[in-house]
């Protein structure tokens, strides 16, 4: 098993660092998910231009 933190490094910096991580992480899967949930959107309207359908929820960025 290695071991990616230097040995001098002190565990407060190796916990923000895989904080960090978690965050680009969680990150990139919510992208990841906004872009499917868009072109399944896309896909639902070409495909039922005159139904109306309610797959689940959308995804939405609060700042």
């Amino acid at each position: 098993m290695s071991n990616k933190c230097v040995h001098n490094e002190s565990p407060v910096t190796a916990l923000k660092d895989e904080s960090a991580r978690q965050r680009w992480e969680l990150f990139h899967r919510a992208i990841a998910h906004a872009k499917q949930s868009n072109v399944s959107a896309m896909q639902d309207t070409d495909s039922d231009a005159g139904e109306i359908k309610r797959p689940g929820p959308t995804l939405s960025i609060v700042r």
